[in-house]
């Protein structure tokens, strides 16, 4: 008679040790000795039977699946190890599964008592064994879930009580624990890696650009992947246990894990500051599809900025690329054009902006602000205070979303623990912004100009880089600067045929405007403040 082993297991821990083997010897055993053939072995690594998930979403519910869908005319032998392999649900359940299961031709089997449950041989005896075995099993499990339960909710009070320990041994792949009582270091190595990916990402790659020069860099992974991934690279960026968080969660046996709002601050050494942490998410932020240009070339940075004057559709890139005149010489035939008149949307403005030409003209006045030469602070006091502003945008973020938390208890209970709760965390949390926005006005006496500079900077220093003869220098290149433009351009629009020009805002602070002039057949420009703009318009 044909046979079909299933294995199972509730945690991948167990799968490390002896489980397997010992379930798939034992079930090989037991076919061999029946003369049974088996076809395949099945297994839900992991999975918790205490809800019954795997039945239908599992291995096993494959099985299932297949038997309904007549895989096996002629029947087939289910053998596993015990009965609370297949589930640890409520007796009733279990009952019903199995007696549905050998209605459809299956028979039941466990090395276990060598017992054997088919269609028509479920006697008074047979029940009441399944029964009972599935009572005990079920409680098993529901003692276990609530013991550990618990445990973990004792350890969450602690952590938001302030008590300093290691929760678990699980810690990110840059951290060790070592010592007794556990604690938390950096593996130096690691961490350096971490502080590189979120520094390129901050810098405008991408997270496969990033893990593509890991890879052409030699850089050894975490694991046991023999290649750096752009998921597994992205899952770092995603990890709030960079700048030392804990972000505490519950895991019902059988369910996913959900977070639960806490956040424990400083619970993990930070190996990534918070203001390097805060430039990278934002440049993730601003890194979407419809920034991303065409492929390696990364042709158009303006791509999602710009907009037409007057219809305020996206202009679209035209790209036809370099093509050689009649008398020899080359020109560039890769445009921008308003996708409001492309198709026929009523739009006058149909003039095909060359995108060389006004590539160079809206970077040229950013490039020069760039490099124009500010009194301000040394930039190691700068940077320190940037950190120190990041952090306590962090701290009072948290310390906002705890009140809150606590507020709404309060209204909902009505309780006078719940209101005292409330009003520490308020307290907290206003002492926190309160520190915040005096590291604010810090930072704004140390610059005189706004963070947008920074941006500026990156630009005028990529200006060389932006066509480049070496594909990857000229990708890196237009990458950063296609980030900081879009971080630093607060509009741009293209006006045309009459007048032709380009206007836009930067920083929000100034208004540069772009004309083409025909007798040098290249562009100029004006710039003022926005206030300035605005009163001569009134």
């Amino acid at each position: 008679m044909d046979c079909v082993i299933y294995i199972r297991w509730s945690s991948s821990e167990q799968g490390k040790g002896s489980t397997l083997e010992r379930q798939r010897e034992d079930c090989r055993r037991h076919a061999l000795e029946q003369g049974w053939t088996v076809l395949e072995e099945l297994v839900d690594d992991g999975i918790s039977a205490f809800k019954g998930e795997h039945a239908s979403t599992g291995s096993l519910g494959g099985f299932v699946q297949d038997v309904e869908a007549g895989r096996y005319p002629d029947g087939v032998v289910l053998l596993v190890e015990k009965l609370d392999r297949l589930s640890r649900q409520e007796p009733g359940r279990v009952f019903m599964w199995m007696m549905n299961l050998t209605e459809a031709g299956v028979i039941l089997a466990t090395v276990d008592g060598a017992r054997r449950y088919s269609k028509g041989n479920f006697d008074m005896a047979s029940i009441i064994e399944v029964v009972v075995k599935a009572q005990l099993s079920h409680e098993e499990s529901e003692k276990k879930s609530q013991r550990l339960s618990a445990a973990w909710a004792s350890k969450r009070r602690r952590l938001n009580a302030g008590e300093k320990f290691v929760m678990t041994r699980r810690a990110p792949a840059w951290l060790d624990v070592v010592g007794s009582p556990p604690v938390f270091i950096p593996i130096p190595e690691r961490a350096a890696i971490v502080r590189r990916i979120f520094e390129e990402t901050a810098a405008g790659f991408g997270k496969q650009h990033i893990a593509k020069n890991l890879n052409l860099d030699g850089v050894p992974t975490f694991g046991r992947s023999g290649a750096w991934h752009a998921s597994y690279v992205q899952k770092i960026l995603r990890n709030p246990a960079v700048v030392g968080e804990l972000h505490l969660a519950r895991k019902a046996r059988g369910s996913k894990r959900q977070v639960t709002g806490d956040v424990v601050l400083g619970y993990y050494p930070s190996v990534v500051d918070a203001d390097l942490h805060k430039r990278a998410s934002a440049a993730m932020r601003e890194r979407t599809r419809r920034y991303t240009g065409r492929g390696r070339r990364l042709v158009n940075v303006f791509s999602g900025l710009a907009r037409c004057g007057t219809c305020g559709c996206k202009m679209t890139f035209r790209g036809k690329g370099r093509k050689q005149r009649a008398d020899g010489s080359w020109v560039n035939e890769d445009y921008l054009v308003c996708d409001g008149y492309q198709r026929g949307m009523g739009c006058s403005n149909g003039f095909h902006f060359n995108y060389a030409i006004w590539e160079e003209g809206i970077l040229a006045p950013i490039i020069h602000e760039a490099l124009q030469d500010h009194d301000s602070a040394p930039q190691s006091e700068v940077r320190e205070i940037e950190i120190e502003v990041a952090r306590l945008e962090r701290l009072w973020d948290v310390a906002k979303t705890r009140a809150d938390s606590a507020l709404r208890l309060a209204v909902e209970t009505n309780r006078s623990e719940a209101k005292t709760l409330w009003t520490e965390l308020a307290t907290i949390a206003d002492k926190a912004g309160d520190e915040l926005d005096d590291a604010r006005e810090r930072l704004l006496e140390l610059v005189h100009a706004p963070s947008a500079e920074e941006h500026q900077r990156r630009v005028g220093e990529l200006w060389s880089s932006l066509n480049h003869e070496d594909e990857k220098t000229r990708f890196e290149a237009r990458s950063k600067v296609m980030a900081a433009t879009h971080a630093l351009i607060d509009r741009l629009t293209f006006h045309g045929p009459d007048p032709l020009g380009v206007e836009m805002e930067v920083a929000g602070e100034r208004v540069i405007s772009i004309h083409y002039d025909e007798v040098n057949r290249s562009t100029e420009w004006s710039m003022c403040d926005i206030d300035d703009e605005r009163t001569s318009h009134a």
